[in-house]
């Protein structure tokens, strides 16, 4: 396992935008409505606007629609074994609408699949999210014997970690095409990252948790939300160091 201090590999998932926590040493939530493949496209996104949405106050935590985080056979890693049985979200049909609620949902969707990863190591869910691949790519393909690559081959775990986005607005504001909506992300490792030969213990709150303020930037096209932002500096928590030497 490479050495590296808890706070920075929680300074990388904020400095890569919350998408590359896992990309420093050498391991999410489940939907029970919608389905990825039911887009909203063609003449159903046509007849939808941005302008409307399902309420007028979106503020305070995303939730994903029909999203249960813990389900009774989830199983929190232990410091010898990793989590079993963490619930796989799913994207819901309206995160594809062109809407309020799909840009929220979008939003929502991403948030799960973060923790989805941050609990396993798999990264579907990242894929089908809104979040623009150009964003993603240091998580989805993270560079041998670093965090991500040891999370993704199952070698390196999280006792019970978290993602939570806070919508910080109740709508979000429009700027030509796109739409801006400033969230904070907030990461929680749980208690101890741990490989088969070694466990860090984390020693306070704040040694698990960070913290960091984005504006997501939403563009419709082609029948989905695309979302960019995550990369934007907005900390001093995301100048962490995103390097690892060997222990």
């Amino acid at each position: 396992m490479k050495n590296v201090t808890r706070r920075s590999a929680l300074g990388m998932v904020v400095a890569a935008g919350g998408a590359t926590f896992l990309a420093a040493c050498g391991a999410q939530p489940q939907a029970t409505s919608g389905n990825a493949s039911e887009s909203a496209s063609g003449s159903a996104s046509a007849s939808a606007s941005v302008s409307k949405s399902v309420r007028s106050d979106y503020s305070g935590v995303a939730v994903l629609e029909g999203y249960t985080s813990k389900p009774s056979d989830y199983q929190p890693a232990t410091r010898t074994e990793p989590s079993k049985n963490a619930p796989v979200p799913v994207k819901p049909a309206v995160a594809n609408e062109n809407s309020v609620e799909g840009l929220y949902q979008s939003i929502a969707f991403f948030g799960a699949a973060m923790e989805y990863y941050m609990r396993t190591g798999k990264t579907e869910p990242l894929r089908e999210s809104a979040l623009d691949n150009s964003e993603l790519k240091s998580i989805l393909e993270p560079e041998k014997g670093t965090l991500g690559d040891g999370m993704q081959q199952g070698k390196i775990w999280m006792q019970d970690p978290s993602v939570t986005i806070t919508m910080l607005s109740a709508q979000p504001e429009r700027d030509g095409d796109a739409y801006n909506w400033d969230i904070r992300l907030t990461t929680d490792t749980g208690e101890f990252i741990a490989s088969k030969d070694r466990v860090e213990e984390a020693s306070s709150d704040d040694d698990r948790k960070t913290e960091v303020e984005r504006t997501l930037h939403g563009v419709y096209e082609n029948g989905a939300w695309k979302l960019t932002g995550m990369r934007t500096s907005s900390s001093s928590s995301s100048s962490a160091s995103a390097s690892a030497s060997d222990s």
